[in-house]
C-alpha cells in the first residue's frame, strides 16, 4: 500500500462491518486502518479483511466442501489468488484490488462510494457476460439456481400466495429444462445493490464473489431485478452488444425471476417478514414464460 519497502505500520485500529446479511461463506469482514511510516513520510491507510469459514447448519452446510457448489466455502479467496479476478474484469466492472491472500482470509483496497445505479449495473453486467471467458477453475461454482431447486420444497398451503405464483413454482422442473437452451456465461452469483459501489469514471465496484460460478444469460440479471423492483433488462441487452441474442437472454432472465421470486415470496410469508409492495405483480408481471 505504502509502495515502498522500508515502510512500517505504526499505528492500527480494527472495526468490524456488518451491512445486512454476509455471504454464505463469510466469518467476519474488518476494515483495518492506520499509518504507514516510510522515508516518505507518513501516509494514512485503509483495507478490509475478509475471512471465510464454512456453513455449520442450514441445508446446504453439507455442500460447504464441494468446489463446485455455490456454498463452496474457499472459492472467493481461490478466485483472487488465481488471478480470475485481476482488472479490468469487463467494460465498466471491476473487483476489489486484493493486496494479499492469507490462508483462509483476503486484504482487499477499502472501496467507499453510492450504490450503483441499476441502469448503469444492468448494461455492465451484460457486456461483462458477453466478453469474458469461463475459467477452467475446479473451484468454479455449478448453476446455483438448479443446486438451490434441488434441494427445495415448499409447502403453499402454510402462506397466503395468489395461485399464479404457485402455479409457476409447480412447472419448476418444466422450467428448468427449457434453459438448457439458454447460452450459458460467467456469474456473479449474488448481483444486488448491496454489492454494486459506483466508482466514477463509469466503473462498478462489484463485491462479495463468493458464489463466482456457470448459469445461464440472465441470472445474474434476475437477481437485481428482484433487489430493485424495476426492469433493467433493456439495458443488460445493450451490453451484451449481440453476443448473446434478446430472446435467449429473456428467456434466461424470466424463468430466474419467476422460480426466484416465486421463493423469495413464500420465504418471505413463512418468516413473517413484511413483502414489499408491488413485488408479486413485479415478478409476475415482468417474466414472460414459455
Amino acid at each position: 500500500m505504502a509502495g515502498r519497502r522500508d515502510a512500517r505500520v505504526v499505528e492500527t485500529s480494527e472495526t468490524p462491518i456488518v451491512t445486512g446479511t454476509i455471504g454464505a461463506a463469510t466469518g467476519s469482514v474488518t476494515r483495518i486502518s492506520g499509518v504507514l511510516r516510510s522515508g516518505a513520510g507518513e501516509k494514512p491507510f485503509s483495507v478490509i479483511r475478509k475471512v471465510f469459514e464454512p456453513l455449520r447448519s442450514g441445508r446446504h452446510h453439507e455442500a460447504a466442501g464441494d468446489p463446485r457448489h455455490w456454498a463452496y466455502w474457499r472459492r472467493e479467496s481461490l478466485a483472487y489468488a488465481s488471478g480470475v479476478l485481476i482488472n479490468p474484469l469487463g467494460a465498466g466492472l471491476v473487483a476489489p484490488y486484493c493486496y494479499e491472500v492469507i490462508d483462509d482470509s483476503v486484504y482487499l483496497a477499502d472501496v467507499v462510494g453510492p450504490p450503483e445505479r441499476t441502469d448503469v449495473a444492468a448494461h455492465h453486467l451484460g457486456t461483462w457476460h458477453a466478453t469474458a471467458p469461463i475459467p477452467d477453475a475446479p473451484w468454479l461454482a455449478g448453476d446455483q439456481l438448479a443446486q438451490r431447486l434441488a434441494v427445495t420444497e415448499l409447502d403453499w398451503s402454510t402462506v397466503d400466495a395468489p395461485s399464479e405464483v404457485q402455479s409457476v413454482w409447480a412447472r419448476r422442473h418444466d422450467l428448468m429444462k427449457v434453459l438448457d437452451s439458454v447460452p450459458v456465461v460467467l456469474c456473479h452469483g449474488d448481483f444486488h445493490p448491496g454489492n454494486l459501489i459506483a466508482s466514477g469514471d463509469d466503473v462498478t465496484t462489484v463485491l462479495d464473489w463468493g458464489t463466482l460460478g456457470t448459469g445461464a444469460a440472465g441470472f445474474d440479471l434476475a437477481h437485481l431485478a428482484l433487489s430493485t423492483l424495476t426492469d433493467p433488462f433493456p439495458y443488460y441487452v445493450d451490453g451484451l452488444q449481440g453476443k448473446v441474442s434478446a430472446e435467449d437472454a429473456h428467456l434466461g432472465y424470466s424463468v430466474t425471476l419467476a422460480l426466484v421470486g416465486a421463493s423469495r415470496l413464500h420465504w418471505m410469508q413463512t418468516e413473517g417478514v413484511p413483502v414489499p409492495a408491488g413485488y408479486t405483480d413485479f415478478v409476475l408481471g415482468t417474466a414472460r414464460l414459455p
